[in-house]
């Protein structure tokens, strides 16, 4: 009887599912789960995240009941859902299941087997991206529908023996294991770094100065965007029209985002979670939410804009166009954009903002070119060291890295000049700062200089000089996350 009444339920479940298909949560839905949880976020496979050691499965029921008031009918334990229980069913056939870890470290969901039934014959989004090795108690296997769980190495940029074998050829390009010894301050950090002219990540963390694995990706980067709120990289890269968002935690491609050309730069807005991708042929600034894994607007200009920055404090962006040696300011009114002329500049290597000006730092003319954001004009210039190639913002100081003789002039944007200059090393071609989450420090890195320089900008002087045997393109370093 209980086998006839369980075919049954099947038979109904695959009759009436269609909804599961959907990417997002229905809004009646997802309101009541923000006010129950202001800080929850909805993924773009309608999975919820609250925290990196907090998410849940949402379960679509076979026919959705409509409701006048989204009330919790279940839960367990019998707590609200703002006290984060391990199930929880609305009165109109929506479920959410807490993903968590076991004692042997995989992710798993409650083991609880006398659910209702209404929870049981749930289905998961089936376009959503599952926690690799995620185990499936046997009173939930139904919910999974046609939902493939990945295996641990599968589905992952980890490359597999027969990968390993195929860089080892001669007619394959070695890619050279080189050595970056992590000091304390990478302590609980997971650092990825490109090398030079490679399509491949080494992986490092506190422990070895070997690489533990590498990881690869579909061609060679051009720049690496992190989030540490989401623990994903979005990847540009130097050839295709595909932009990738790489799960730093699974380490996995979660999604490819088709843009109109090859993009140019990237600059992050933290506060949103959204990166800003430029490119100079398709004349657009492409806006994707590292929340979701999603393009959410496209920002059409008539310029071509190739380096790019934003200024959280007033919502701004400001990009230079290489073609025609501009700069250009962009604000915003609701959902239309407004680009304002500021003046020329050649070569610029950076563009910085804050909520009075943009700074434009050319590498040819070793200057730094301040622009009037109000006025849209120019009202100083700064003479630099020689080959100014990065710089980062910090409070009120610009801190701008001059490659050729190694130094690093601080800028300070009250006082309108450079307050100090300091010789860092002449080893190499210092050419990338890497701010270090949560620190106030950042890691220099350069060509052929056979070392890293961590510098303090709380005491704008170096710290610390590590020898390290890498050419590094692009660095990421993250915390390392506690789970998923």
């Amino acid at each position: 009887m209980k086998f006839k009444i369980y075919v049954m339920y099947l038979f109904l479940f695959l009759m009436f599912f269609n909804c599961a298909f959907a990417s997002k949560l229905p809004d009646d839905v997802w309101n009541f789960i923000k006010e129950q949880i202001p800080n929850a976020k909805q993924r773009f496979d309608s999975v919820i995240t609250i925290s990196d050691d907090i998410m849940y499965i949402p379960l679509y029921p076979p026919s959705e009941k409509t409701v006048d008031k989204i009330l919790v009918e279940y839960s367990y334990p019998e707590k609200s859902l703002n006290s984060l229980p391990e199930v929880v069913l609305l009165n109109n056939g929506y479920s959410l299941l807490k993903v968590f870890k076991d004692k042997d470290g995989n992710y798993t969901l409650t083991k609880k087997d006398d659910l209702p039934v209404k929870v049981r014959l749930g289905l998961m989004p089936q376009d959503m991206l599952t926690p690799v090795g995620l185990k499936i108690p046997e009173s939930l296997k139904l919910t999974l529908g046609d939902l493939l769980i990945p295996s641990k190495g599968d589905h992952t940029l980890t490359l597999n023996d027969s990968d390993k074998e195929k860089i080892k050829s001669p007619y394959n390009p070695v890619v050279k294991r080189n050595e970056f010894v992590p000091t304390v301050e990478f302590k609980d950090k997971k650092t990825f770094i490109n090398p030079k002219n490679s399509k491949f990540l080494e992986v490092y963390d506190s422990t070895s100065q070997n690489p533990l694995y590498e990881l690869k990706l579909s061609s060679m980067p051009l720049k690496i965007l992190t989030s540490e709120k989401t623990k994903v990289a979005l990847v540009l890269y130097w050839s295709g029209k595909n932009l990738e968002i790489i799960d730093l935690k699974d380490e996995r491609t979660i999604a490819t985002i088709p843009i109109d050309a090859n993009a140019s730069d990237v600059a992050y807005n933290k506060k949103e979670n959204l990166a800003y991708v430029t490119s100079q042929n398709a004349n657009s600034i492409y806006v994707i939410s590292l929340d979701s894994m999603a393009l959410v607007k496209v920002i059409r200009v008539d310029q071509k804009p190739s380096l790019i920055t934003y200024c959280e404090i007033d919502d701004t962006i400001a990009f230079y166009d290489e073609f025609m040696q501009k700069v250009f300011n962009v604000t915003r009114n609701g959902d239309e954009y407004a680009v304002q002329p500021m003046g020329s500049v050649n070569n610029v290597s950076k563009v910085l903002a804050d909520v009075a000006n943009i700074y434009a730092i050319s590498r040819t003319q070793d200057q730094l070119l301040v622009f009037d954001k109000v006025h849209g004009k120019l009202i100083n210039t700064v003479e630099l060291d020689k080959k100014p190639t990065d710089a980062i913002m910090f409070g009120t100081k610009l801190f701008i890295l001059c490659s050729k003789e190694g130094y690093m002039d601080i800028f300070d944007t009250v006082e309108g000049k450079v307050i100090s200059k300091e010789q860092l090393s002449k080893d190499g071609f210092y050419s990338k700062m890497t701010l270090i989450p949560n620190e106030n420090n950042i890691l220099i890195t350069g060509i052929n200089a056979k070392n890293y320089l961590l510098y303090s900008l709380d005491k704008m002087q170096i710290v610390k000089k590590q020898e390290s045997y890498i050419d590094v393109a692009n660095i990421i370093i993250i915390d390392k996350a506690q789970r998923l």
